[in-house]
């Protein structure tokens, strides 16, 4: 279709092509593979632009600010910032709002051609979704599917290390942890809101409908996500280390905060088993058993990470290769869920429900008749919350 045509502009899909949106109006870009990609695709001395459909709560000039101000790296040294917007001008943003129609309708990738002032088949675009992808090919634009999820298609080439400081080893595999962190130190500020929220509660009322949902998000997080996709990729990167020559000494405390963490996740799982099927009396204990393993799991695991992110992963990072960092990152892409993407959603529905007003749930402590044993027992559930 567009054969015998120059290649003169690339476009790039943005959700779950450039990075995954954790928000509305948020892009975090994939580390380290689009920085590679848009690399190399200046490299080509091509014009790089992006197509995306935006949702009706975010506008177009939103749209162009979240995509260019999503951060690729930062420098160690100098602390300064590389974004998307190094490498795709605002001008060069079309948004379905801007078109007036979504993709996969041929008329965007038309019009956002004529905005980089080519050819429509002098130009291609790259997305993960495919009916978007069949889209631009029925306007004329030739399409390639990039691989969803992203990582694969670069990792055969060596991730070369960045300079480092005395908190930053400048290893690919390390700027993957302290992303993965952000996420985490999300997860854990909710932790706070739920403990706090329980230490007010009145344990003779009703559990509120939208702290049950945080609660149960928590929960869910901590056992699908949480061990599986973090701890044990951490796990994963310390014998390599140790087969380099380091002392494993050195990473046994990263070891058993571990083995710590997971106890207390042991018993929140029992704390909430005994919120949800409990009887009255032993469910207002349980609300304390919640918090109080909350607030033990989260004040570990906020020391934790920074010890991690400025002792561990330089530590580690000092001791690995090219070659090292590049074969981890493989390995590290296929430990726990290919896919993160549901778990950032579903910590956006649990911030959510904490900032919501509440209301009450089906799940109810029910009112003791106003007896003197029964005020009594009320009084007990009280301090047990408490």
């Amino acid at each position: 279709m567009a054969e015998g045509h120059p290649l003169r502009a690339v476009f790039f899909d943005a959700r779950d092509t450039l990075g995954s949106v954790d928000r509305p109006g948020h892009l975090v870009p994939y580390r380290p593979t689009t920085e590679q990609l848009l690399e190399s695709v200046k490299a080509l001395g091509v014009k790089i632009g992006v197509i995306t459909n935006l949702p009706d709560n975010v506008s177009s000039e939103q749209g162009r600010k979240m995509v260019r101000e999503a951060v690729l790296s930062e420098e160690p040294a100098t602390g300064k910032v590389r974004t998307i917007g190094d490498y795709i001008p605002a001008a060069h943003i079309i948004t379905n709002h801007d078109a007036g129609v979504d993709k996969p309708d041929p008329r965007i990738y038309k019009k956002a051609a004529e905005l980089l002032g080519v050819h429509v088949k002098e130009a291609l675009f790259c997305g993960e979704n495919l009916p978007e992808c069949l889209g631009a090919e029925a306007a004329g634009m030739r399409a390639q599917r990039k691989p969803f999820p992203p990582g694969g298609e670069f990792l055969s080439a060596l991730i070369t290390k960045l300079p480092s400081t005395k908190t930053n080893s400048g290893r690919a595999f390390e700027a993957l942890f302290e992303h993965e962190h952000v996420l985490a130190d999300r997860i854990f500020l909710c932790g706070h809101k739920i403990a706090d929220a329980l230490k007010a509660l009145d344990a003779t009322k009703p559990l509120p409908a939208n702290l049950r949902i945080a609660m149960g998000l928590f929960v869910y997080l901590i056992n699908n996500f949480a061990d599986q996709v973090h701890l044990r990729a951490e796990e994963a990167v310390i014998p390599i280390a140790v087969a380099r020559g380091m002392d494993p000494r050195l990473a046994q405390w990263a070891i058993n905060d571990h083995e710590q963490v997971r106890a207390y996740w042991g018993s929140l799982n029992v704390a909430w088993k005994r919120i949800l099927t409990g009887d009255d009396d032993d469910r207002a204990w349980a609300y304390g058993d919640f918090w109080r393993t909350i607030e033990a799991q989260v004040t570990l695991l906020d020391h934790h990470a920074v010890r991690e992110n400025d002792e561990l992963f330089p530590l580690l990072g000092g001791f690995f290769s090219d070659q090292d960092d590049t074969m981890l990152m493989g390995i590290l892409m296929q430990i726990g869920w290919s896919n993160v993407g549901p778990f950032v959603t579903m910590v956006g529905a649990m911030e959510n429900a904490l900032a919501a007003p509440p209301a009450a749930a089906r799940l109810a402590i029910k009112n003791a008749p106003k007896t003197k044993s029964a005020k009594t027992r009320g009084n007990a559930r009280a301090r047990a919350a408490r």
